[in-house]
């Protein structure tokens, strides 16, 4: 049966002519170009260099906003496991994206009477009182008089394997979040009395109708009013059977087609639509042509006026790689998979239910503010423990018209790079900055991070005989830092490889094996001409330093039909977690000193260019 008739009938076709191949951390797909990925906050068990000052390993669920020239992200953390409280949500916010604020706590930790508590192994709960866990699968509203409500949950769970948004939880909170990044008091918007919770019982809070400022008691009954919004909150409070117009399931994501009908997706492919804007659904169904699992899906229009689906394109839950995105003109047929994550990290601290891999994708919801800078953004976890967004450039594509020629010299200081992928860990940054020499501006990338590397990848039109001319600084760096150069091609197959080693030597990969080719001068501006052709699968490099030329001859590290990415980073490689690896049950332990900085290391990029050449030109 062909697969455009067997899936004619779902809600939401994929038309993908590949699927990921999840061997490989961005599925082997081309990534979608122009996109930044930046680092909120880096999990970190010291506490004088973790990211909020607390130390906890367990970070999650992340929540993206963007209201009044800031975007907002909240996130849950434990200190180490999932569902083992004490557990609290933290908040940060940023004017561009790029650089965030340290995170601050917005829902602490706090317990209340087991004594009401109906759930699953009540038997457990042996103390007169019991530490909530926090729980979010919606967070931020902005309300028609432009007011900024951040929510949470807080669930119970008696041990490890009782989920706290089983229905049984304590109920939902709600603050405010004004201008100036300070927060109003806490109340809760609904207790769980289906559950046994309520006023009369549980006074950590009070309810949000006891609150004096009027504009925010209405605020809250806009946001219990909107049924898509609330419609999100069906898991921890599914045992009110009245509050809710369909019988959910986890981690809704919605949009609004052309015509008016509402599409949502929940975790496991499954959609629903409405006719009326949630206030009644259509029964569930699967979709299989969205190939996932546990992980959430996001969906969105974007501001092209194009639909995006943001999900881990694999059915293996426990491997969540990589973040891909695939995009449509109508919302219901989506075609192009490409990659929105490059590689991850590896996992460092050991914990309970820590799946791998760059997860539980959200966006800005469709009732809320966006941003008009032309980006698809994002908000995920790496691993459970770190907490990222990511920009991609509008429209969504895989593959670059433009000729790759850039000279940094003039370019404005900033975050943002105009065509080009940057991968950004919070140790090790990039950015177009003042160049080492002040001799104007460069690309420049920088590496402290045991366990993460930076990246500033350009892709170009395809070329199958090829030069390609980099000025380049590498600076002083650790030993296990080693700055990388890459022709890859459209699956980051490698032909060229080399690396600029701390004892000022610089290091070819040659036909699979690594070379000492040749001296380079730290501190000093160099010129690298590399030439290539499949057809032969071999490579030359020429490097001028001071007056100082070295050539020399090799072979393609990996055989390619052609090249189209050009990649700098900080390392050669990570330690990656494979697909025998699995982070579910705290078998992965913590990593050797994963809370201690390297020495810094610094390369800057003056110039780059690709052209295709004549056989003849290859020396």
């Amino acid at each position: 049966m062909k697969r455009q008739n067997y899936f004619e009938k779902d809600w939401i076709r994929c038309h993908n002519q590949e699927k990921a191949d999840v061997r490989f951390q961005d599925g082997a797909l081309r990534h979608a170009v122009g996109t930044h990925c930046f680092q909120v906050m880096r999990a970190c068990k010291e506490v004088s260099r973790s990211t909020d000052g607390f130390g906890w390993t367990y970070n999650h669920a992340a929540m993206l906003a963007y209201w009044r020239g800031h975007f907002y992200v909240d996130y849950l953390s434990d200190p180490v496991s999932e569902h083992v409280p004490p557990s609290q949500t933290l908040i940060a916010r940023s004017e561009d994206g790029a650089v965030w604020s340290r995170p601050v706590v917005l829902f602490p930790p706090i317990s209340v009477s087991s004594a009401p508590y109906i759930g699953p192994k009540k038997e457990l709960l042996t103390k007169e009182r019991v530490d909530c866990v926090m729980h979010q699968r919606m967070s931020f509203f902005v309300s028609s008089d432009d007011r900024l409500l951040a929510t949470g949950f807080y669930g119970i769970a008696p041990d490890d394997t009782v989920a706290p948004n089983n229905g049984y939880g304590v109920g939902r909170v709600v603050r405010e979040v004004y201008e100036d990044f300070t927060f109003s008091d806490i109340y809760f918007l609904r207790f769980n009395e289906k559950a046994g919770y309520s006023g009369e019982n549980t006074h950590n809070y009070p309810h949000f109708s006891e609150s004096g400022d009027a504009g925010f008691v209405a605020a809250c009954q806009e946001l219990l009013g909107n049924r898509l919004v609330t419609q999100q909150m069906w898991e921890e409070e599914r045992l009110d059977r009245e509050f809710f117009t369909q019988p959910g399931a986890e981690a809704l994501s919605y949009y609004t087609l052309p015509g008016g009908d509402v599409l949502g997706v929940y975790k496991n492919s499954l959609v629903t639509r409405s006719s009326d804007k949630g206030e009644s659904w259509e029964p569930k169904k699967a979709n299989y042509s969205i190939e996932t699992s546990t992980g959430k899906v996001w969906g969105q229009r974007t501001a092209d006026g194009r639909y995006a689906l943001a999900y881990n394109p694999s059915t293996d839950s426990a491997h969540r790689w990589p973040i891909a995105v695939i995009s449509g003109e109508n919302g219901e047929d989506f075609d192009d998979l490409l990659a929105v994550t490059p590689e991850v990290s590896p996992h460092k601290y050991a914990g309970l239910y820590k799946n791998l891999g760059p997860q539980y994708i959200r966006g800005i919801v469709e009732h809320n503010p966006r941003p008009d800078d032309h980006r698809l953004w994002l908000a995920y976890t790496v691993n459970k423990e770190d907490v990222w967004v990511s920009a991609t450039e509008l429209p969504l594509r895989g593959t670059e018209t433009e000729e790759l020629q850039e000279d940094f010299a003039e370019w404005a200081p900033g975050h943002f790079v105009k065509g080009w992928n940057l991968y950004v860990p919070l140790w090790s940054p990039v950015r177009i900055e003042e160049a080492p020499d002040g001799s104007g501006q460069s690309l420049t990338l920088y590496d402290s991070d045991p366990y993460d590397r930076c990246r500033a990848m350009r892709v170009f039109p395809e070329k199958e005989i090829f030069e390609a001319v980099l000025r380049l600084m590498p600076e002083g760096q650790d030993d296990r830092t080693a700055f990388t150069v890459e022709l890859q091609d459209r699956r980051g197959s490698e032909a060229v490889r080399f690396y600029f080693r701390n004892d000022g030597m610089i290091v070819v990969k040659n036909g699979g094996r690594y070379d000492t080719f040749c001296p380079y001068e730290k501190g000093k501006w160099m010129t690298v001409t590399v030439k290539g052709n499949r057809y032969t699968n071999q490579y030359t490099i020429k490097t001028e330093q001071e007056g100082k030329v070295h050539q020399g001859r090799f072979k393609f590290n990996l055989s390619v039909c052609s090249v189209e990415r050009l990649l700098f980073a900080s390392k050669t490689t990570l330690p990656y977690n494979t697909l025998e690896d699995c982070g579910k049950w705290g078998e992965l332990g913590d990593l050797e000193q994963a809370d201690v900085p390297l020495s810094m290391g610094r390369m800057a990029v003056s110039a780059v260019s690709v052209r295709e050449i004549s056989p003849e030109e290859i020396d």
